[in-house]
């Protein structure tokens, strides 16, 4: 096996982890846009609000699987792939921050409710950013582990670089 072609197949399976990460988070919007935008008609006060959220909120998160699933690159060069797989490991490790400022943001809501003209409005909300702040860190969390784990493979094929007075090769065991 080439080292192009030892590339190549860990870019296709990072591609995978991507990929599959974004059909989870795609399942999970299109379920909720549709329940959230059957019993946000069907319930009122506090519910009614709750699942608008979740709806509304998904809508976002459909874009973002989507876009994810398509926007893959498959870097050419063994810097190409580093970058690519250090770029998908500090986007993660920001989302989960950004996850937790939305469970946060849930609580504040749900505090704010208590002196509100709004209060089951904002009750409704707060548990909907709740629920899907704590949905988005546990999906964050699970695939930057799982980049993290198939980026470890980087180390090998980075190891296995081996430099001569004759140029660059790369020694691959079988």
């Amino acid at each position: 096996m080439s080292g192009d072609s030892v590339l190549q197949t860990f870019n296709a399976e990072r591609i995978s982890i991507q990929q599959t990460g974004m059909q989870v988070l795609g399942s999970w919007a299109l379920a909720n846009i549709i329940i959230g935008g059957i019993n946000s008609t069907q319930t009122h006060g506090e519910s009614s609000a709750f699942w608008q959220m979740n709806a509304g909120w998904n809508i976002v998160n459909a874009s973002i699987a989507g876009f994810g699933y398509f926007a893959q690159s498959m870097p050419t060069t063994l810097s190409g792939t580093i970058a690519e797989q250090h770029s998908i490991e500090t986007l993660l490790a920001v989302n989960a921050g950004l996850d937790l400022a939305y469970i946060v943001g849930g609580f504040y809501l749900r505090e704010k409710a208590k002196t509100s003209d709004q209060e089951t409005r904002l009750r409704g909300f707060g548990n909907a950013i709740i629920l899907q702040g704590a949905f988005l860190l546990l999906f964050d969390a699970a695939l930057y582990a799982a980049n993290a784990h198939h980026g470890k493979q980087l180390q090998s094929i980075i190891q296995s670089i081996s430099f001569t007075s004759n140029g660059i090769g790369m020694n691959i065991s079988f």
